[in-house]
């Protein structure tokens, strides 16, 4: 008996192999460095940091005004924010994922012969659309992927770990974020505690 091997199949196959090759790590950080195009010229942001460990992930944004980490659990429907702005400190528990976010509308691997390596790990190049009309382009690696890999709920059908991507929204505004350095080392636990007592509390 035959088999017809259909589009469908090989691209299973081949999406198979690759996972096969991608190495799974409990515990991850990486380091964005953050842009803006502004008169058709990158100005830098700010830096965002992001800390996986175990079924914890941690996200960092740091600006010259602001400092926000969003702590959440794959185990747990909620998550933390804190906010410095100044000397002053916010903490606010969320619904996590939050309701009512744009949903994505296509997802598809960008044609191209340029090779992409950041941060030491080659990369695929993928496009996604939400219903917002907000565009992602975005660079990830299938050669390590960490337990967490959607640090971004935008990147939780990426079959790897996001080390590039640029935000456009519907007004034309692009923001970039580059991965400068990946680091596998052990984090510790402190890393995701906090004195709440040390912050304002937000409903």
């Amino acid at each position: 008996m035959k088999y017809k091997i259909t589009p469908i199949i090989v691209y299973l196959l081949v999406a198979f192999a690759s996972n096969a090759q991608t190495k799974v790590v409990g515990e991850c950080s990486v380091q964005f460095v953050i842009e803006q195009l502004q008169n058709q010229s990158w100005q830098p942001l700010g830096q965002k940091i992001v800390q996986v460990k175990g079924n914890q992930c941690k996200t960092t944004l740091v600006t010259p005004k602001l400092q926000q980490s969003i702590i959440f659990s794959s185990q747990e429907d909620s998550a933390i924010v804190l906010k410095e702005i100044g000397e002053s400190k916010f903490f606010q528990k969320i619904v996590f994922p939050q309701k009512n976010l744009p949903v994505l509308v296509t997802m598809k691997k960008m044609n191209t012969d340029s090779v992409y390596n950041i941060a030491g790990y080659p990369c695929n190049a993928i496009q996604l659309v939400f219903s917002d009309e907000t565009v992602y382009d975005v660079l990830f690696t299938t050669a390590i992927t960490p337990t967490i890999p959607y640090f971004e709920m935008a990147f939780k059908d990426i079959p790897g770990l996001v080390l590039s991507y640029s935000i456009t929204t519907k007004k034309g505004v692009s923001v970039r974020y580059n991965a400068s350095n990946v680091d596998l080392s052990p984090i510790t636990l402190n890393q995701f505690e906090f004195n709440k007592n040390e912050y304002q509390i937000i409903d």
